[in-house]
């Protein structure tokens, strides 16, 4: 049973927005999650009329949305103000190659944003084809409401696919004491998926070995990240001997390229929604054909 972090979801806010402009030192982890979600829609059979990107950052995975569904109308969606601030400017970014064929061809922009909470998403229901996540679910106060959510505005047929960390991620410093927030376990979250009334959830996981030059740089990327939003976290400054034992203790994580090592373990899911939705009071609705001939 899913015990969900006790995030505070205005800190979440406060963190994303004020990281805004630094989000681009934790670019590398979010491309590379990215790239391996498209590799898991190669084999999909889908053509989404609309599509939703929960959580969307700095904008580039509706970039990439966009090269893979070109007819599709996309919205973004992040609860951080200043991060939708910067999915605009990536948007409205000289675009060139595919990107200028396709503005040149359309007076359509490649997508439109919106500061919205993942938890009352400002759409009507059965509104899109395909809701995308990218390393944003565990950010999620109550991933059971998300998911809700992303039932009540999924047409039929429509596919989620997201992607979160799980419950080894940076268990390496764990190890050494660092608070950080908890992760959700994959089971769960299936668990969850069928409870909102998604069918055949699927759910895989990777571990991803990342490294980091000195300890400072490790740093700036944990806190790029989102860092630590839980209610009961500390919220005071390290003093100068405290930050010098921790950066001291992180020495232990360099291997014998010399690199700090640390692992994320990431968890890729994507479900369906069956062409036959569930009601908003839980019920389904059962059709009666006439028997051919008439009554008997």
């Amino acid at each position: 049973m899913l015990t969900p972090p006790d995030l505070d979801p205005a800190a979440v806010r406060r963190q994303f927005s004020r990281r805004a402009a630094a989000a681009v030192r934790a670019d590398f982890l979010l491309r590379e999650v990215e790239a391996r979600m498209l590799e898991r829609l190669d084999g999909v059979r889908l053509s989404p009329r609309d599509a939703l990107d929960v959580g969307c950052g700095a904008g580039h995975g509706l970039l990439a949305l966009k090269k893979r569904y070109p007819s599709a109308a996309l919205l973004g969606l992040d609860s951080a103000f200043a991060m939708a601030q910067a999915a605009r400017r990536t948007l409205a970014a000289p675009a060139q190659g595919f990107f200028a064929r396709l503005r040149g061809a359309a007076a359509e922009p490649i997508a439109r944003v919106a500061v919205a909470d993942a938890h009352a998403l400002p759409l009507a229901d059965s509104s899109v084809d395909l809701v995308w996540s990218n390393l944003a679910l565990h950010w999620f106060e109550a991933p059971e409401r998300a998911f809700a959510e992303w039932y009540r505005v999924a047409r039929p047929g429509a596919l989620v696919e997201f992607s979160f960390f799980s419950v080894d991620t940076f268990v390496e410093l764990r190890r050494l004491g660092a608070r950080m927030m908890p992760f959700h376990d994959m089971h769960d979250i299936g668990d969850l998926l069928v409870a909102a009334g998604f069918a055949e959830p699927v759910m895989d996981t990777e571990r991803l070995a990342l490294s980091w030059a000195d300890p400072a740089a490790l740093l700036a990327d944990l806190r790029a990240l989102g860092g630590n939003a839980l209610r009961q976290r500390f919220r005071g400054l390290l003093g100068r001997g405290q930050r010098a034992a921790w950066l001291r203790a992180l020495e232990s994580l360099r291997g014998p390229d010399g690199r700090l090592a640390a692992t994320a373990e990431i968890v890729f899911g994507h479900a369906w929604c069956p062409a036959r939705k569930r009601r908003a009071d839980g019920l389904a609705t059962i059709e009666f054909m006439p028997h051919p001939g008439g009554r008997r």
